[in-house]
């Protein structure tokens, strides 16, 4: 007399099909999954580094708008005496840590031979540049990065210039 032994991946068929199907399935399923991780997450690495280029594009801006003021009382004559506008002071002095805090990790940073420092946020449409002197900042560079026009705004409103770099 034959005995036949258990198998539970059998199940209802004596050749075993069924569980062949259920195991070719959960393997479809589990391909798919994979695909989806694999096609998915390249795309939130683009999205999320858009957002952080956009924030620090926001934060470059930021910082300029609220660290400037203009001199209502004077008017400066640029672009050859076509255009007249206000001169632009810096409205504080702050730090270098505090500026850093502010604005993140500067892209690259250089020393003069006196000692000051001069470090530099880019983003995607502006470029920063902070200047230092024993720590206090008393210099910033604001330029379109598309046009190469920027202005220079020091401490006081009377050293204030507009320039492009690209002439």
């Amino acid at each position: 007399m034959r005995t036949r032994s258990y198998n539970p991946f059998m199940g209802l068929s004596s050749s075993g099909s069924a569980a062949w199907r259920v195991f070719l399935i959960q393997l479809a399923i589990f391909a798919a999954l994979l695909m989806g991780l694999k096609l998915y997450l390249p795309h939130r690495e683009r999205v999320r580094a858009a957002e952080q280029v956009a924030e620090r594009e926001r934060r470059i801006d930021a910082f300029f708008q609220n660290g400037v003021e203009e001199d209502p009382r004077r008017e400066v004559e640029v672009n050859g005496g076509f255009t007249k506008r206000h001169p632009q002071r810096l409205r504080a002095t702050p730090q270098v840590a505090e500026v850093e805090a502010t604005l993140g990790a500067p892209d690259t940073s250089t020393a003069d031979f006196r000692g000051g420092q001069h470090l530099t946020w880019i983003g995607t449409a502006h470029q920063l540049q902070a200047s230092f002197n024993a720590g206090r900042l008393y210099c910033l560079v604001y330029e379109d990065r598309s046009t190469g026009e920027g202005v220079m705004v020091f401490e006081s409103a009377m050293e204030w210039h507009p320039y492009n770099s690209r002439q």
